[in-house]
């Protein structure tokens, strides 16, 4: 009987004990993520790890090849490097496991090709006095080019690498790496001539994803929105040559054109017929630049130079007519010295203009 009294006495004591205890635990812990809204863990303010996750990237471009205006893609083959102070894995004090490896949450974004190949992911452990973690592989394969041709044939370009968190930025926060700078190879003997490598640069943006909704507390809910640290390879196209090359056709139609002030003005049928020919030339010519470029919706200094060279040509066939007609007095241009030079003086000044700006 006694015993009985004791059994039902300690019971109720260690209950009450137990709900102290917890009831401790709780005002102990307060929780700044939970598992009910994004990015769905459960952590409370003595878990060490610290949201966002920031991942550093690095790049190393060692070969670029077929850069070429027919096609909008490139070849390249680089390395990757990804740099975190987080632990690749880490134990919440609610004893949940969170995987931090940075291969989870970043990615290169390519297309996908039969050309494409993706080294072994290497995990280099620790560095810098175990500061940093960090990972690295090798990526070769076609990237997508969209070329900028307003200024060809003295065009630059900009190649893009674009590296992209697979989670929102309130939870993966992506930059470029203060330990290592973009480099590039000292070479590159596959890309096409003319064309130099000039430099790398970068730029972060922030994408948002229209289609995906993320629950960040109770009944509030946005769009989720991405990381995107984006790479720049500057390339200069050594247009000088190029320039001569497709426009040596239209430069000789208008030579052609400005010879008919060496005919006598008393020859006026053979001077406009001079001029004519000045004028299909031209247009032949424009046709042929026209066919060596990709099909584009803007104006190219390109365009530009062939249209001048068209305009001229007519303005020198208007000369020879006003020349010949005794009802129009063009005044010192009535001379044929006067004229030529006039519009040599003009061909040089507006190409000018054209190149330069």
């Amino acid at each position: 009987m006694k015993n009985l009294l004791l059994f039902l006495l300690f019971v109720p004591l260690v209950s009450f004990g137990q709900k102290l205890l917890d009831n401790t635990l709780e005002e102990a812990v307060t929780y700044t993520h939970t598992k009910n809204y994004y990015p769905y863990l459960n952590l409370t303010t003595q878990d060490t790890l610290i949201l966002p996750i920031n991942i550093d990237v690095e790049l190393s471009v060692e070969s670029l090849r077929d850069l070429n205006l027919k096609s909008n893609y490139f070849y390249i083959r680089l390395k990757e490097a990804y740099y975190t102070k987080s632990d690749s894995v880490y134990i919440t004090k609610s004893l949940d496991t969170i995987k931090t490896d940075v291969m989870n949450y970043v990615q290169l974004i390519y297309p996908e090709s039969d050309q494409t190949f993706i080294g072994g992911v290497y995990f280099d452990g620790k560095i810098n006095d175990s500061t940093y973690q960090y990972t690295n592989s090798l990526f070769e394969g076609v990237l997508p080019h969209k070329w900028d041709l307003r200024n060809y044939p003295f065009d630059n370009q900009q190649l893009k690498i674009r590296f992209r968190a697979l989670e929102d930025s309130s939870y993966i926060s992506l930059n470029v790496t203060k330990l290592y700078s973009p480099s590039l190879s000292n070479d590159f003997p596959d890309l096409m001539d003319g064309f130099s490598v000039e430099g790398i640069s970068f730029k972060k943006r922030y994408l948002t994803d229209l289609f995906s909704m993320i629950e960040t507390s109770e009944g509030i809910q946005r769009n989720l929105v991405v990381e995107e640290i984006i790479f720049l390879v500057d390339i200069d196209r050594k247009g000088s040559f190029l320039y001569f090359k497709l426009f040596f056709g239209a430069f000789l139609s208008f030579i052609i054109s400005c010879l008919v002030f060496f005919i006598s003005r008393n020859l006026f049928e053979t001077r406009i017929t001079l001029s004519l020919g000045g004028i299909f030339g031209a247009v032949g010519n424009k046709y042929f630049v026209e066919s060596a470029m990709p099909e584009i919706q803007v104006l190219t200094k390109a365009d530009l130079i062939n249209n001048l060279v068209i305009l001229l040509i007519i303005i020198n066939v208007f000369i020879v007519i006003a020349q010949q007609n005794k009802e129009i007095n063009l005044g010192a241009l009535e001379k044929n010295k006067n004229a030529a030079l006039f519009m040599v003086a003009l061909f040089i000044i507006t190409n000018s203009v054209i190149i330069l700006f």
